[in-house]
């Protein structure tokens, strides 16, 4: 990926939790949850761990249904049922999440300084909306792009190619943030420009594919850097 070029951004599309909201969901707990009901229903015990991200998971998951020859309706209905968990475990956690400490002033600065934002986020769309309202930054996205509203969901190059069409750009226009390796790689993929912010739960260990070029302490810096590349 070439290096962050001045003055050529148009765009900036943010992942949700750990970048923007700091929030109480219990991903082991979920992850958990949907392993149970996996093997359940098929999938060898100790394939599917609670350290896999939930995109991995399900790929597995579907790879196994392959493997079994698993009627359609019956993936349908378990897709179902773990996106159901998904749910509830994130709706759950709204009522104690907070925004991350001048990640609401930065946004509506990025705002007003003409840039078009959107959220591009693996969590519910109803997730993301109640996580916005609730720390005041809902008026200043132009898109809020949750779980199943893009061709694939990041890691995926449709992620963030999906989100900036929507917007009405080229991904060369697009900046693309965030706090962990599947951010990372989402730009990778559609090399797509990224920045990372140190926000995220896990710290430095985010970065498992490698320390992105630019990283910030938060979402609070980027204004002032942006403007440092104009």
């Amino acid at each position: 990926m070439t290096a962050l070029a001045r003055g050529r951004f148009r765009g900036i599309v943010f992942d949700l939790d750990g970048t923007l909201v700091d929030s109480n969901i219990d991903f082991r707990k979920m992850k958990s949850r949907m392993i149970s009901l996996l093997e359940e229903n098929g999938a060898p015990r100790g394939v599917l761990t609670p350290e896999q991200t939930n995109v991995v998971i399900m790929e597995k998951a579907e790879r196994l249904w392959e493997e079994q020859g698993k009627p359609r309706r019956e993936r349908q209905r378990l897709r179902d049922m773990i996106t159901r968990i998904m749910d509830e475990g994130e709706m759950e956690a709204v009522d104690t999440l907070t925004a991350i400490r001048g990640a609401p002033e930065a946004v509506h600065r990025l705002k007003g300084m003409g840039y078009r934002l959107a959220i591009l986020t693996r969590s519910h769309h109803d997730y993301a909306v109640k996580a916005l309202r609730k720390t005041g930054m809902i008026a200043d996205f132009d898109i809020v792009l949750g779980r199943g509203e893009t061709p694939q969901p990041k890691p995926y190059a449709e992620a963030i190619t999906h989100a900036a069409k929507l917007m009405g750009l080229s991904l060369d226009e697009v900046l693309l943030v965030g706090d962990h390796q599947i951010d990372a790689t989402c730009a990778l993929n559609a090399r797509c420009h990224f920045v990372g912010v140190a926000t995220g739960p896990r710290g430095d260990k985010s970065w498992e594919g490698g320390r992105p070029e630019v990283v910030l302490s938060s979402v609070s810096e980027l204004p002032s850097f942006l403007e440092s590349k104009e």
